[in-house]
């Protein structure tokens, strides 16, 4: 084994932890400390990301098209050293084999081609349905990670920095400022991304990289490339003494001793393997010919109707239509709900929440969002919060304005900055002001001067374009007058706004974002939560 080969594992470490660090920073950045630039570069290196930003014209990705020529020059190093979800998998073993005290030793298994394929063909069929954002959503490595680290590990950290407010306070010294854990988001949104991390764990612990080789729709494509690189590892039979000792360190449980080959499609490159053997029998080599399928009896012909590869492709492509077939029947279905249910809005066209500035409209966001979650942690007002179903079944876990959490700041394009997809168009401040993403509705009966005689303006006197005015009413009373062509839907109203339960007044989205007809110059203070009053 050459002194180069074995330096593979440890330049793959250095990458990998380097790639954890930059993202779970990115994603976890509670204080906002950050350069806007770190998140979406980082996502840029992301296969999914990249790919949906080239398919949209919005960015030059050329991220994607990289890992793919990575991934024909060398295997999976994208699934190594690149992919933090992958690298995550590899903390969480790790962590796994500390307890048990000793590394967890995978026996060799057969490859489950057809619920990889299973996998990578529904997620295709879903683009071509158009559930583009939802299969994305559900599917890409890149965002699974970004909703575990926003939603699971920043309210962490938040609660740790809060602990040191405490304890600061309590000796007397100075300490950070405590943040608010309420808009980090909590209850049933907080259930998908942890399911996904339990699911991970479980997997990783028992069988390695199991959730790459079977679930991953990344992993499956990059496999079917991986299986035709330039350089692969091969077992070199001369030098093997079958000692199993790089099946210990296997984590993608493919290494084949008996018929002595390793799956190319599955190894992702993380030359445990090549480390763990002292007597190179194994080697990073170069190898044009396609590798050999898993453990083929050498009587099997490709020309043979029922050869593995054969009734993998025939399984595939039928597992491709029924999918595309399904999808379609869920999508019309879910038309038909729409008009039923009008409360439970799947298709997200008729949704009253409100899409980020620069989405353009909510068809075109839910299409292109992959529910990353990066904008929810760069905005600095933390009014972004994931969607339930606010937008629908299509736009689960996608970010949406919730004013009850906050509002959007009027000089504010953080969000369309940091995205990676392009499902957000990069407004100029300018721009932003006269963006109407939706429309306020004043409700006259709910408000506190009709009830409760009690002069307030509030909304008045945090509206940044100054659609909401006021007016005489009674004695010496002033009540809310609200001119919609002037307002671009930003939510200091509703925010500010001290009727509870239900606010006085109230922001709807807007299906196709627009332009106010107006704007005025002079801009109001930023409301701020209070349980009075917020004046």
């Amino acid at each position: 084994m050459s002194r180069g080969t074995h330096r593979l594992r440890y330049l793959r470490i250095a990458v990998a932890l380097l790639v954890l660090g930059g993202f779970s920073a990115a994603f976890s950045d509670f204080r906002h400390l950050l350069p806007a630039g770190l998140g979406p570069w980082l996502a840029s290196t992301q296969l999914i990301p990249s790919f949906v930003a080239l398919a949209t014209g919005s960015l030059f990705a050329l991220g994607g098209v990289l890992v793919i020529l990575l991934t024909l020059l060398a295997g999976r190093v994208y699934c190594s050293a690149l992919c933090p979800l992958g690298i995550l998998q590899d903390v969480i073993s790790r962590l796994a084999d500390l307890v048990r005290r000793k590394p967890h030793r995978l026996p060799p298994a057969k490859p489950l081609t057809w619920l990889r394929q299973l996998f990578l063909w529904g997620t295709v069929a879903g683009v071509l349905a158009g559930w583009s954002g939802l299969t994305l959503a559900l599917l890409d490595p890149y965002s699974n990670f970004g909703r575990i680290a926003a939603t699971l590990f920043r309210p962490v950290l938040t609660l740790g920095n809060n602990a040191l407010v405490d304890l600061s306070a309590g000796l007397g010294l100075p300490g950070p400022n405590r943040l608010d854990l309420a808009a980090t988001g909590a209850g049933l949104l907080v259930l998908l991304p942890a399911a996904v991390l339990v699911l991970l764990t479980v997997m990783t612990v028992l069988r390695g990289r199991l959730f790459c080789n079977t679930i991953c729709p990344v992993g499956t494509l990059l496999g079917f490339i991986a299986n035709r690189a330039v350089f692969r590892l091969r077992l070199d039979q001369s030098s093997c003494t079958k000692c199993t000792e790089c099946l210990r360190h296997c984590k993608a449980q493919c290494i084949d001793l008996r018929a002595g080959t390793i799956d190319a499609s599955r190894c992702v490159a993380c030359y445990d393997c090549i480390s763990a053997c002292d007597r190179g029998g194994i080697n990073y080599a170069l190898n044009w010919k396609p590798a050999p399928a898993w453990s083929t009896p050498a009587t099997e012909v490709v020309g043979n109707p029922l050869h593995p590869l054969r009734r993998t492709f025939l399984a595939s492509a039928a597992g491709a239509v029924a999918s595309v077939t399904l999808v379609g029947k869920i999508a019309r279905a879910a038309e038909v709900k729409t008009e039923i249910i009008p409360t439970l809005v799947l298709s997200g066209e008729n949704s009253p929440a409100v899409a980020p500035p620069g989405a353009v409209s909510v068809s075109r966001f839910i299409d292109r969002c992959t529910s990353c979650q990066l904008c929810v942690t760069a905005c600095p007002t933390q009014v972004l919060q994931p969607a339930l179903l606010e937008y629908g079944l299509a736009g689960l876990l996608k970010p949406r304005l919730d004013y009850n959490a906050s509002f959007c700041n009027f000089d504010c394009v953080r969000c369309a900055e940091v995205c990676p997809t392009g499902a957000l168009d990069r407004l100029r401040p300018e721009e932003k002001h006269g963006a109407q993403i939706g429309i306020a509705d004043f409700y006259r009966d709910r408000c506190v001067v009709v009830t409760n005689g009690t002069d307030c303006a509030a909304c008045s006197e945090h509206c940044p374009t100054k659609a909401v005015a006021t007016e005489p009413y009674g004695e010496n009373l002033r009540l809310p007058v609200l001119n919609q062509d002037l307002c671009i839907g930003c939510g200091a109203c509703e925010f500010a706004c001290p009727v509870k339960p239900q606010k006085a007044i109230i922001v709807t989205g807007r299906r196709v974002h627009a332009r106010a007809k107006q704007l005025v110059e002079k801009k109001a203070v930023a409301p701020k939560r209070t349980d009075d009053f917020p004046f």
